[in-house]
């Protein structure tokens, strides 16, 4: 299984000290980050896109990326995720087709929609209307990242003719992943094109992810694929110190910054963190020793069968110091264990009994 990193870049105050970055500085730590990441081995460096809350400083994923480029050499640089629903598929095959040749052929483009509802009211876009923007945006950009001219016509942009996109991307093969949740629409138009999956496993218990993980997975094989399932992705908060007292003594602060902070919005609230729970066996976030986060990262696998996971580390105003120390120790005492996971292996036909429900599925939605 690879491990790899995500940032949302958030900027807060630190809750034992008061210190607070300023914008360029965390930045900076951001891209400094990356560096690290590759020198420590990590698959991933991956960058969140949020906008209009009071927590986050990457609105645009493309522009940090692309600084991160030019000081890395071998890592993977993605988003996690870019918000393809809410934004005009044109511009962003072109920002990131520009990632992809600046880093040499190194990009990951998550694709999602705004989770927050305040971003579809400045945007003025229709939430109700997600599920079609996603399909039509998809569609719109693997066809301008896989075809020299393209002419089409849909429902949320004006039409192209003959249009040409430059630059090209780096890849013979668009690095286009999608992000997936409990109830998503996701999965079948990822099953649909071949595409892999990441899913946003920080805000329920790992239990409530399995048949998502699950779905994506059964959906490829009664769609008759030969091809082995695209790659699956799972996301965490994460800490680890060389105690498990010493990791949640440090971390407990940080994390409640994080998830207490206003991040959506007008009329969103959030009630108080149980963190003990948070952590726990059935709470979906990984904090303890090194020996703790790894036996969870390996019953998480066991749950899900997924083959990347990436862990949020910088949350809340933590110290790049401490984040850095606690990749470190990710580095030194996880990774090397986590190889041998995450296998794919080949597609199993689908049984009479599936092959039926579907049937029976679809005579029930045209009835």
């Amino acid at each position: 299984m690879d491990l790899g990193l995500i940032t949302f870049g958030s900027l807060l105050p630190d809750p034992h000290t008061g210190t607070l970055l300023s914008q360029r500085q965390r930045l900076r730590d951001v891209v400094r980050a990356a560096q690290a990441a590759e020198h420590l081995g990590f698959a991933w460096y991956a960058l969140g896109e949020h906008h209009f809350g009071e927590r986050d400083v990457i609105p645009s994923p493309a522009v940090v990326l692309a600084a991160i480029a030019e000081h890395t050499s071998s890592i993977r640089l993605a988003t996690g995720t870019t918000l393809l629903t809410n934004r005009d598929p044109v511009l962003v095959a072109e920002d990131y087709a520009l990632v992809d040749l600046l880093s040499e052929g190194r990009l990951e483009l998550v694709a999602g929609s705004s989770f927050y509802p305040h971003a579809w009211t400045v945007f003025g876009q229709d939430s109700t209307s997600k599920a079609a923007r996603k399909r039509e945006n998809v569609e719109l950009l693997l066809r301008l990242w896989g075809e020299d001219r393209v002419t089409w016509t849909g429902q949320f942009r004006p039409p192209l003719d003959q249009v040409s996109l430059r630059p090209r991307l780096a890849q013979p093969r668009p690095p286009l992943w999608l992000s997936a949740g409990v109830g998503s629409e996701s999965v079948p138009l990822a099953v649909e094109h071949g595409l892999p999956v990441v899913i946003g496993t920080i805000g329920r218990p790992p239990v409530d992810y399995v048949d998502v993980f699950g779905d994506y997975r059964r959906q490829w094989r009664l769609a008759g694929r030969t091809d082995p399932p695209g790659r699956i992705g799972a996301v965490s908060h994460f800490f680890v110190a060389r105690t498990s007292q010493a990791a949640r003594s440090l971390w407990s602060k940080y994390i409640n910054n994080y998830l207490s902070v206003n991040v959506a919005g007008p009329g969103v609230t959030r009630g108080p963190l149980d963190f003990d729970a948070h952590i726990g066996p059935d709470g979906p976030a990984i904090c303890g020793s090194p020996a703790e986060a790894l036996d969870k990262l390996g019953r998480l696998h066991e749950l899900w069968g997924h083959d990347l996971h990436l862990l949020g580390i910088d949350l809340g105003g933590i110290p790049y110091a401490e984040v850095q120390t606690a990749t470190e120790l990710v580095a030194s005492e996880v990774l090397p264990h986590l190889s041998s996971l995450g296998t794919t292996s080949a597609v199993p036909r689908p049984t009479a009994a599936e092959v039926a429900e579907v049937a029976a599925g679809a005579v029930a939605a045209d009835a």
